[in-house]
């Protein structure tokens, strides 16, 4: 059992990454209740840890905790996926455009390598690999924003969002798909080398409206 705060934060991350990981691969199911005892068992963890690790689920709404009762996997609902997109798009728009005037050749390079990442990831139908490198794609222009509080902001809601991706998207996408993919984050990358703000904020927003609208139709089918 750890012994030093330095040991509990690092069980609380580790408790955190198995528990979303496993809610976002749907071991864990919507809806399932999550039994300390149980992840504690499986992360060889004591209670503490994994109250602060559901507490931080809960943040992202990946997790509810009801009074009296302990917690459980969140529902999904369309009603949650359009109102976290509704505001990802907001959010995100308005980090991508500040980014323009301050991003650094160096953050363009990056951005650039996870763009190719990704595009690999797909196209190899990695699931875990083109997810983390969508991910860091988007945080790594977000992040040229120097706006701590948007990046947090936008991390919650991703946490919540990435369920959805994981549920809908499927592991190998379509060619028509996967040129999609490939279409609208090279027009967010080329629009952000530009240095043209607004062109940035329209290519981005189109496409998490596009992801909107391709979640809301699957979900219509499967709810």
């Amino acid at each position: 059992m750890p012994s030093t705060t330095r040991d509990v934060l690092s069980l609380v991350e580790l408790v955190y990454d198995n528990t979303r990981r496993a809610i976002l691969d749907g071991r864990f199911k919507p809806g399932q209740r999550l039994r300390l005892q149980d992840i504690a068992a499986e992360n060889k963890a004591s209670f503490i840890p994994v109250r602060e690790a559901l507490r931080l689920l809960e943040a992202g709404r990946l997790v509810e905790i009801i009074p009296n009762k302990g917690a459980r996997v969140a529902d999904v609902s369309e009603a949650d996926m359009l109102d976290a997109y509704s505001i990802r798009i907001n959010l995100e728009r308005l980090a991508i455009e500040r980014a323009c005037d301050k991003i650094t050749d160096d953050e363009l390079a990056q951005a650039s390598k996870m763009f190719d990442d990704m595009m690999e990831a797909f196209e190899g139908a990695d699931v875990e690999k083109s997810s983390d490198a969508h991910r860091e794609f988007h945080l790594t222009l977000y992040r040229a924003a120097r706006s701590p509080w948007l990046i947090h902001l936008i991390q919650l809601l991703m946490s919540n969002t990435d369920r959805y991706r994981r549920l809908l998207t499927p592991a190998r996408p379509s060619p028509l798909h996967l040129a999609a993919i490939r279409s609208q984050h090279l027009g967010i990358l080329e629009a952000v080398k530009a240095r043209d703000a607004a062109r940035a904020g329209e290519e981005l927003r189109h496409h998490l409206e596009d992801t909107q609208a391709r979640y809301k139709a699957g979900l219509s089918e499967r709810i």
